[in-house]
């Protein structure tokens, strides 16, 4: 494992798979924070068979797909970004990691910088793909436990959907209770497969089901947003995105659904928050970004960084968040705001 570090974060980060396994903020007042997942098994050291993907073998925090949901011929579940050999190419324990990809993603080479800033309450993370061929999904796979529950809230959307089909349809392996496929209007209405509607905003909403829907940006401003209040588990996650090159948010509710090896029922109370490109939710006639462009003699980044603070007294939900020179604010639904320090050249950059 690599440590990254400086004033008020640390992060995690195991080369073998690109997995950020741990970020532990700490505020102003002390209190240190750790909002990402591990999935039990990771906890616990077992050791599990070597057909089951690298990545679900060490599944935790935050890792890049590229390619994210689709399966290519020798290519492992979420490509060789979350199952590779990063190798690293400034020092220990700098605030900066640089790291190489070994292997190529559809031709291209691949790069990762993990930069954290002095009081930041932030992991910014780009990822710089040089050359390749084609056009593939990607995406940013951010995961959080909240057995205490959180309400989710994001940028203005276009539209919401889920996929074609279930995660789980074969009830002797697993549960899923959205109906596939739906578009739906707002995530406080998503229609169950029995003809009953969730509440989503809220998670968990349900027991022992595995759902995935797909939430795309209105692309009203550049930079898109998610957050999740988790009052009882004492923390506000916040995800920020460029909307242009990522303008899908995946939703991954794992609560339980899948009953076969090496999830057993018991991966629970787990959302994930994946800033993405991906077209699996969409039916034929749409022609929305669905994936990243790549080209020899181009040049493609995605830039995604993700923050926590402490939940400050009456907060319940995030509505809004926005950018000023040096700063994002994070406004509730109370009206109550909070300023943190941010780095607002960060998707500037070139």
């Amino acid at each position: 494992m690599d440590i990254i570090a400086t004033d008020g974060v640390t992060v995690v980060f195991d080369p073998t798979g690109g997995v950020i396994d741990d970020v532990i903020i700490t505020s102003e007042h002390g209190a240190q924070l750790r909002p990402l997942h591990k999935a039990p098994w990771t906890r616990d050291g077992e050791v599990l068979p070597q057909s089951i993907p690298l990545i679900e073998q060490k599944l935790a925090g935050d890792f890049f797909c590229a390619p994210f949901a689709v399966s290519r011929p020798g290519v492992p579940l979420h490509g060789w970004t979350a199952n590779g050999d990063w190798q690293r190419v400034n020092g220990l324990g700098e605030a900066v990691g640089l790291y190489n990809l070994r292997q190529q993603v559809e031709g291209a080479r691949v790069t990762k910088e993990i930069k954290l800033r002095p009081g930041h309450p932030f992991v910014y993370q780009t990822h710089t793909l040089f050359g390749g061929t084609g056009q593939i999904p990607v995406a940013h796979h951010a995961m959080l436990h909240v057995p205490g529950g959180a309400r989710l809230s994001f940028s203005e959307k276009l539209s919401g959907r889920t996929g074609p089909t279930a995660p789980e349809a074969d009830q002797d392996k697993g549960r899923s209770i959205l109906a596939y496929p739906q578009s739906f209007a707002s995530l406080t209405s998503i229609r169950r497969s029995d003809g009953t509607f969730a509440d989503a905003t809220f998670y968990p909403f349900n027991e022992n089901h595995e759902d995935v829907v797909v939430l795309t940006e209105k692309l009203s401003a550049p930079i898109g947003w998610s957050a999740a209040v988790a009052a009882r588990d004492g923390f506000v996650f916040f995800g920020l995105k460029d909307a242009l090159m990522l303008p899908q948010t995946v939703l991954w509710m794992s609560n339980g659904g899948r009953y076969y090896k090496p999830w057993n029922g018991r991966h629970t109370a787990v959302i994930g928050i994946e800033e993405a490109a991906v077209g699996f939710h969409l039916p034929e006639n749409e022609h929305l970004p669905t994936g990243l462009a790549l080209a020899s003699g181009r040049t493609a980044r995605v830039r995604y960084a993700f923050g926590a603070m402490p939940v400050p007294d009456g907060w319940s939900c995030v509505s809004d968040i926005t950018f000023s020179q040096g700063h994002v604010t994070l406004t509730d639904a109370s009206g109550d705001r909070r300023a943190l320090p941010f780095d607002t050249e960060f998707f500037a950059g070139q």
